[in-house]
């Protein structure tokens, strides 16, 4: 079951000089609950001894962790789940190799593409992206909160809203019908991550009361 309002994607450049999983551990500490190791860069063993002292932290504070692309990996490290880019395989094939408590969370850039991972079984998308973003140029044009309306309603499962999400768009994209919101270069910061972490919390929660 998806719990989580919040959703962190990784990028440890944008934490520099600070170590990946001291930024994790200060999100943790201030209240978010899942994220997403989004580490494309790094070779099979590189992102294997990354991922393992941040899965037993997430273990720790009964956290979600999904590890973006690679199941074998997932498993190994006993993540939460998997992310899927928007162009990886099938999620029932997936699905079929793995158990009941392995999450699939999917991306998705059109209406099209979250029916079709619904129906394929996704347990949650995030949609991207809604306003433009520094951290994903390459993604196309801001799809906007009217578009990531028609998806929440056209879809049953999730839907998370990403790219250029500050805490103040937080309302804006709950409105919209999101399920909650992901963010990368809202939380990846060398300092203060904590704070921001609970500037998105608070939005969230404040919307919810």
């Amino acid at each position: 079951m998806i719990d989580f309002k919040l959703y962190a994607i990784t990028d440890r450049h944008r934490c520099t000089p600070t170590p990946l999983v001291d930024v994790i551990s200060e999100l943790l500490d201030a209240g978010i609950t899942a994220f997403q190791l989004r580490e494309k860069d790094l070779s099979d063993t590189e992102l294997i001894k990354l991922a393992q002292p941040i899965s037993e932290l997430c273990h720790n504070y009964e956290a979600n962790l999904f590890i973006n692309t690679y199941i074998g990996i997932a498993r190994d490290v006993g993540a939460a789940g998997v992310h899927l880019p928007a162009n990886a395989e099938l999620v029932d094939s997936i699905k079929a190799k793995t158990d009941d408590n392995f999450y699939i969370g999917c991306s998705v850039h059109h209406l099209d593409a979250a029916k079709k991972r619904e129906a394929e079984g996704a347990d949650f998308v995030t949609y991207s992206p809604i306003y433009t973003t520094a951290s994903k140029p390459g993604y196309g044009p801001a799809v906007g909160t009217a578009s990531l309306a028609e998806v929440v309603k056209d879809v049953k499962l999730p839907v998370f809203a990403l790219g250029g999400i500050t805490p103040i768009r937080v309302s804006e994209c709950l409105t919209a019908g999101t399920f909650g919101v992901a963010v990368m270069s809202g939380v990846m910061l060398p300092k203060g991550a904590s704070i921001q972490a609970k500037h998105y919390l608070d939005f969230l929660t404040s919307a919810s009361d």
